[in-house]
C-alpha cells in the first residue's frame, strides 16, 4: 500500500545511516508473525497483542527492502529469504486461524491468498517493465550461502511456477484477444492491457493490505471474518478479469477502427 511508504521513511532513513544488515529485518518480521500466530492461538486475551505484531511485521516488511536498496545491502539471500519467510509466517497464521474458522477454511483461504500474492507480483512486474527504463545489468551479490541455499530452494520449489503459470496465463490471454504475441505487439496495446486501474487494483491485495486488515479484525475480536476476506478478494480479481478483457475489447476495436 502507497500509505506506509510515509509511515517508514524516517526509520529507513535511521536504520540506513546505522548500516543495519537488512537481513536482521527480515528476521525480526519473521518473529514478529511468529509470535503473532502464536498469540492468535491463545484467544481473544491474545488478540490484541497479536495485532500488534502483525502491524510490526508488515512495516518491518516495507522497511527492510528499503534500507537494503538505500545502503547498498541488497542481496540474493535477502530477496530470497524476505520471500520465503513471507510464505513460511502466512502459512504459520492460517494454521493459528484454524482456531477460529476451522481447518479446511483457513488453510484454504492460505492457498487463494498464495496465488493472489503470485498474481500481484505478475501484475506489478509486467506494468514496471512497461514503463520503466531497462535496468541496467549488474551482478548481485549471493549474501550469506545459510540464508541463500535453503530459501533459494523454497523459492524455486513452491513459487516460482506459480509465478510462470501467472506470466503464461496473461501473455496467453493477450493473444487469444489479439491474434498477436506479446512481444510482437505495439507498444499502445502492452500498456493497455496492463492498464494503470488493473494492476492498482491487484497490487493492493498484498501483503500489507492483508496484514492491515487482519490486525483491525483481531482489535474488533473477529479475526474469523479474516478467513473469508481473502475469499472475497479472489472474487474481486476474477470479476476483475472480466472487466478487463472486455474494456480491452473495446478499446481494440476503436483503435483498429481510427486506424483504418
Amino acid at each position: 500500500m502507497a500509505a506506509v511508504h510515509p509511515a517508514i521513511r524516517l526509520p529507513v532513513q535511521l536504520l540506513v545511516r546505522a548500516r543495519v544488515n537488512p537481513l536482521w529485518l527480515v528476521a525480526l518480521h519473521g518473529t514478529c508473525a511468529a509470535a503473532a500466530a502464536f498469540l492468535i492461538t491463545t484467544g481473544p486475551r491474545g488478540w490484541p497483542a497479536a495485532a500488534l505484531l502483525v502491524i510490526m511485521r508488515m512495516l518491518l516488511d516495507n522497511i527492510d527492502g528499503a534500507v537494503a536498496r538505500g545502503s547498498g545491502q541488497v542481496t540474493l539471500a535477502g530477496r530470497y529469504a524476505d520471500t520465503g519467510l513471507d510464505l513460511v509466517t502466512n502459512l504459520l497464521l492460517f494454521l493459528a486461524l484454524t482456531t477460529v474458522s476451522g481447518t479446511a477454511p483457513a488453510l484454504s483461504a492460505f492457498v487463494v491468498l498464495m496465488l493472489l500474492l503470485s498474481y500481484d507480483h505478475c501484475m506489478e512486474t509486467f506494468f514496471i517493465e512497461l514503463r520503466s527504463a531497462p535496468a541496467r545489468a549488474g551482478a548481485v551479490p549471493p549474501g550469506p550461502v545459510a540464508v541463500l541455499v535453503p530459501f533459494r530452494v523454497l523459492y524455486r520449489s513452491l513459487l516460482a511456477p506459480q509465478d510462470r503459470l501467472f506470466r503464461r496465463l496473461e501473455l496467453g490471454r493477450f493473444r487469444r484477444l489479439t491474434g498477436v504475441p506479446f512481444a510482437a505487439a505495439p507498444a499502445a496495446w502492452r500498456l493497455a492491457w496492463f492498464d494503470r486501474f488493473s494492476a492498482l487494483l491487484v497490487v493492493n491485495v498484498g501483503l500489507s493490505t492483508q496484514s492491515t486488515v487482519l490486525a483491525l479484525l483481531l482489535l474488533a475480536g473477529v479475526p474469523h471474518l479474516y478467513v473469508p476476506f481473502v475469499l472475497l478478494q479472489a472474487a474481486l480479481v476474477v470479476m476483475l478479469q472480466v472487466w478487463r478483457s472486455r474494456r480491452f475489447r473495446t478499446w481494440l476495436r476503436g483503435t483498429v477502427s481510427r486506424a483504418a
